[in-house]
């Protein structure tokens, strides 16, 4: 009887594999402990990814995908320019799919991680996983020349970074694992920073710091002649699961989509201090520009606010996934309701 022999899992992780070898005894339980921690690990796990690395250019994404059910498949792609970088992986094998999706400009990011497992009717039990991480980190040079040297020797300068994000998690069925998706953030401009994270699951538990689907509004001081770093990073995670259920039909997905981006909205308002600490009036059309020393673009201003047109493979997917995500709830509701 197949449920009665030793059967290998393969994991995939960008195109590379690993074996590991479960009993039936154990495979239930060791498969049900390790995604019932997902949570845990993933909240470890992007709180890793968030803080800033030392980056060759002012612009860094990456992601993988990973499950236990099928062979691996392939690796994901990266591309690095002067101003932006992205990343891109899909998995579809049998009743699977998942995706990685990651892109970071001068002053956005973007990113959506999906898995989903629809109606997997095997003995089979295990994860399935996606992440992703962008950032963008660049100092910024103001142009000093512009200023008269009689408006101060430092400046409070007010901006704002608008946060926009999505979670859905949804797992139904025989064998079923509760699925989870979360997305973090941080950011530094000058001397002033914050963060904020976001985590939900399929069985209602959710948590949520900092400003979601909303503006952020700060300020930062820089001296006369000085530059300063504007930096924004941002991960995303999505998993779920399915317990050794033979004749199961679990349907589970889950989707943390940063799609809507984390966007540089600009400088807001400038005010001017002598070196006493005593505030020095400023003309009502005060403008500096702010040049990224890799870019070369005016942050002074908003970044593009135009919503990126996803690729055709990544509208199908999530337009599954979110299909997928509708006939769970609509199951749900006839079984509560009947």
């Amino acid at each position: 009887m197949i449920g009665e022999k030793n059967m290998p899992l393969t994991s995939a992780v960008n195109g590379e594999i690993s074996i590991v070898v479960r009993t039936v005894e154990s495979g239930r339980h060791s498969a049900m402990g390790f995604v019932a921690i997902l949570p845990f690990l993933s909240f470890i796990l992007t709180a890793l990814i968030c803080p800033v690395p030392i980056l060759a250019g002012p612009f860094f994404a990456s992601g993988s995908v990973a499950q236990t059910f099928y062979p691996a498949g392939s690796p994901g792609g990266s591309s690095v320019s002067p101003t932006g970088a992205s990343f891109f992986q899909q998995y579809t094998s049998g009743d699977l799919n998942l995706m990685s999706q990651a892109d970071a400009s001068s002053g956005r990011l973007a990113l959506l991680t999906m898995v989903s497992i629809h109606n997997m009717t095997n003995w089979d039990s295990g994860y399935v996983t996606s992440e992703a991480a962008a950032t963008m980190s660049e100092e910024i040079i103001p142009e000093w020349g512009s200023w008269d040297n009689g408006m101060g020797s430092s400046y409070t300068l007010e901006y704002e970074i608008g946060v926009q994000g999505n979670l859905s998690a949804a797992s139904e069925g025989y064998g079923a694992i509760p699925s989870s998706a979360e997305l973090m953030y941080n950011y530094a401009v000058g001397d002033s920073s914050g963060s904020g994270s976001w985590h939900k699951e399929s069985t209602g538990r959710t948590s949520q710091t900092g400003v979601w689907n909303g503006i952020i509004k700060s300020e930062f001081t820089v001296n006369r002649r000085g530059t300063f770093n504007l930096t924004m990073a941002a991960s995303a995670r999505a998993d779920g699961g399915k317990a050794r259920a033979p004749w199961g039909d679990p349907n589970v997905m889950a989707i943390a989509d940063f799609g809507h981006t984390m966007t540089w909205r600009g400088i807001t308002g400038i005010r001017a201090f002598d070196s006493l600490g005593n505030e020095v009036p400023l003309p009502s059309d005060a403008y500096l520009p702010l040049i990224g020393r890799d870019s070369g673009i005016n942050y002074w201003y908003s970044a593009d606010t135009a919503e990126p047109v996803p690729e055709p493979a990544t509208a199908l997917l999530l337009g599954s996934a979110l299909a997928l995500a509708g006939l769970i709830r609509r199951s749900a509701i006839r079984r509560r309701d009947s």
